[in-house]
């Protein structure tokens, strides 16, 4: 049972004892004591709060005294601990959202955070030239601090802010064209040839393709088996080798024989492990015009523009589909788990608008009836010497559309017999 009541302190002239201050409560959660201020002299309005507080415990909704206490970076340290213990790969993002975030949000109350100071977060963002997918990035992380803290027992968070999400319009969109692939790959060194030839047909990530070593390929059934650790949805994966994916590893695997007989990483340059394609992709791109160093006349620097090695990744799945490959095939080769992104990925390009214009044209010529009929036969008249004149050149019959169309709307055909 609960208690109400006003600490004492000794008046300095008189020496005696007097209640001064708020009222403050006294309950018990599991055998504990806890005490707490009301934040009110009123001691009806006190009362009231101790059978509030004494209810949530009740119900099991307790949510501790310090509720109020918690600040930004309490939140943001539940997420850090998430990413060590499941140790994800993505952890080097929370650092570069941290960056952000941090010095608008510091030593803020978590109940202070309320969409109103978030919208002033995302202007500023904007304000610095960042892109709208980018912004929306930061406030997805600044959701799941939210989230986590929601879900803690007891609970860190009472509750959890509306956090609006800009439209994107940066969304990529690029892809190869098989002869577009054949160019680069032909201006590529040799063994950057290999990552880019496995990323155009796998749809891997590059990644998942840096990663792959020479035990992971059974070279008798033709397969390349990725483990969970090596991929980012922890999900393993296996590819078929055939054609000419098939036929550029064999010839890898034999010229590294060869030369790095102890390398055991498939992409490698000189046996050293590949990590990026970045700047022989450039060079590689430029030489054959698909890509090219641009002024950026916001940031006031040289940015790229132009093809990059993730375009290998839509590129895959949309062949893949146009090939007729099952949808849930494709999404198990690629290592997509949700359909949204499956079709964002499955893009069109001029030649499919170009074939979906055709097959229109040919509908409407199908569509097409030649009417030999006059109007005067249109009215039941039988005469022979009636003039026959085509019905399409006619306005008589024609009449403008009524209702709620404007006038502009359209014609209605509409024949009588009288």
């Amino acid at each position: 049972m609960g208690m109400i009541y006003r600490r004492k302190k000794r008046d300095p002239t008189t020496g005696t004892l007097a209640e001064q201050g708020p009222y403050w409560m006294k309950y018990y959660v599991e055998g504990r004591p806890i005490q707490e201020s009301t934040r009110t002299s009123d001691k009806d309005r006190a009362k009231r709060i101790l059978k509030i507080k004494e209810g949530e415990i009740a119900a099991g909704l307790y949510r501790g005294p310090n509720i109020d206490r918690i600040r930004y970076e309490d939140l943001a340290a539940l997420v850090r601990q998430d990413y060590e213990l499941n140790k994800r790969k993505t952890g080097r993002r929370v650092s570069e959202y941290q960056n952000h975030l941090e010095p608008y949000f510091r030593k803020m109350r978590v109940s202070a955070i309320t969409t109103e100071r978030i919208k002033g977060y995302i202007v500023k963002r904007q304000g610095e030239g960042a892109a709208n997918g980018t912004i929306n990035r930061e406030t997805g992380f600044l959701k799941r601090m939210f989230r986590m803290g929601f879900q803690q027992t007891p609970q860190l968070v009472a509750r959890v802010p509306h956090i609006p999400q800009l439209k994107e319009y940066n969304i990529r969109s690029g892809f190869f064209e098989h002869e577009d692939f054949l160019a680069l790959r032909g201006a590529l060194p040799d063994y950057a040839q290999v990552a880019a030839t496995l990323a155009y047909y796998s749809g891997m990530r590059m990644g998942e393709v840096c990663s792959l070593q020479w035990r992971q390929i059974n070279w008798t059934e033709g397969k390349l088996f990725l483990q969970a650790q090596d991929t980012k949805t922890n999900t393993p994966r296996v590819l078929y080798l055939t054609g000419d994916l098939y036929r550029v590893l064999l010839a890898w695997k034999t010229r590294c024989d060869l030369k790095w007989p102890g390398c055991p990483w498939i992409c490698h340059r000189g046996g050293i492990r590949l990590q990026s394609l970045k700047h022989s992709w450039r060079k590689a791109c430029e030489r054959v015009g698909l890509g090219g160093m641009v002024k950026d006349e916001k940031k006031k620097h040289l940015v790229w523009v132009g093809r990059i090695p993730h375009d290998f990744r839509r590129t895959a799945v949309r062949n893949m589909v146009r090939a007729g490959v099952p949808e849930k095939v494709a999404m198990s080769i690629s290592g997509h788990k949700t359909r949204s992104v499956f079709d964002r990925y499955n893009i069109v390009n001029e030649r499919d608008l170009e074939q979906a214009a055709r097959s229109l044209s040919a509908y409407f010529e199908r569509q097409t009836v030649t009417l030999t009929v006059t109007l005067a036969e249109l009215r039941g008249e039988s005469n022979g010497s009636v003039s026959r004149q085509p019905v399409d050149s006619s306005v008589e019959f024609m009449e403008l559309a009524r209702g709620i169309e404007p006038p502009t709307g359209g014609l209605q055909n509409r024949c009588s017999a009288n």
